[in-house]
């Protein structure tokens, strides 16, 4: 998912880039407590049929589902905004809030896109004296033509600055 927040001169701002997310966790936690009470329900009516062992088992169900939920939630929470100012491309990357920074001269560097990526999406990678950085690696097909062609629109109006 993008979002852009360009300044009236076309070749400034920042966008903002994360992953589709299938659920918010709200939603995860309502249900988790659903299925939670469905079990809780069920391991009742068969423990008082003298099947002992199947309400622990559903508590450990409900633990490993609520533990997966969570894993999935805190992959799908990675972020990464390009901020493009006068004079720099600078590119953070994080869970929450920026865990790495790199930035680079927006003069010397170089955008580059390998058609040959993994199921057909193309990669695009920053590269500038030496080392180079893969952006948007978390996008779908849709989402990173979209933000190659913005760039391509931000790159071509400071050319014509």
């Amino acid at each position: 998912m993008l979002t852009p927040y360009l300044n009236k001169d076309g070749y400034t701002g920042n966008i903002l880039i994360e992953p589709n997310r299938p659920i918010n966790w709200t939603s995860n936690v309502r249900f988790v407590k659903f299925f939670s009470l469905l079990s809780f329900i069920i391991g009742l009516v068969f423990m008082s049929q003298g099947f002992l062992l199947v309400l622990p088992y559903s508590g450990l169900e409900i633990l490993i589902l609520t533990f997966s939920l969570y894993l999935v939630y805190k992959h799908y929470s990675i972020c990464q905004v390009i901020y493009f100012t006068d004079n720099s491309i600078i590119i953070e990357y994080g869970i929450d809030r920026a865990d790495s920074r790199v930035e680079y001269q927006r003069h010397w560097s170089t955008f580059t896109i390998d058609n040959n990526g993994k199921y057909n999406i193309p990669k695009l990678s920053i590269c500038s004296k030496g080392k180079s950085t893969e952006i948007g690696v978390f996008l779908n097909y849709k989402d990173k033509i979209e933000l190659i062609n913005l760039i391509k629109k931000l790159t071509e109006e400071f050319k014509n600055h």
